[in-house]
């Protein structure tokens, strides 16, 4: 809306276009809009705040919902949440590590195993060799 301006030329009227019948009319009706349009942007700037904290609110439960509580009773803070969530991300971590180095192991032993057996097919003839050609698969020089 523009801003009520009296025309000097003429007296301000309502007949005469302006809204208001004298200036300090002007400056009230100007004001109490001005009012009113900051009451209603609040008005929006808080439905939009309560709908980012209820948003925050609901994921904050789901996530209540999936890290384990180990044995609490009450719900837990969003703090006490977080650090919940953190600890298990933390211990899947270490499980999945944990995992994968038994994998990593369980597969080199397999491999040693398989070939254990593939050399013990060959024990007569291990047998009359020395300990070390054996164990190493060397053959010396023979000079």
């Amino acid at each position: 809306m523009k801003p009520c301006k009296p025309n000097p030329k003429e007296t301000p009227s309502a007949e005469a276009g302006f809204p208001c019948s004298s200036e300090s009319g002007c400056a009230l009706k100007g004001s109490s809009e001005r009012l009113e349009n900051a009451a209603k942007r609040r008005l929006a700037a808080n439905a939009r705040e309560r709908r980012r904290m209820q948003g925050l609110n609901m994921a904050f439960d789901h996530l209540r919902k999936v890290v384990p509580q180990w044995g609490q009773d009450k719900k837990l803070s969003k703090y006490e949440t977080l650090q919940m969530a953190l600890s298990y991300i933390m211990a899947l971590t270490r499980i999945l590590a944990e995992a994968e180095r038994f994998s990593t192991q369980k597969g080199w032993i397999n491999f040693h195993e398989e070939h254990f057996h593939a050399c013990a097919s060959q024990k007569a003839a291990a047998e009359t060799e020395p300990y070390a050609p054996r164990l190493f698969h060397f053959q010396p020089e023979h000079f």
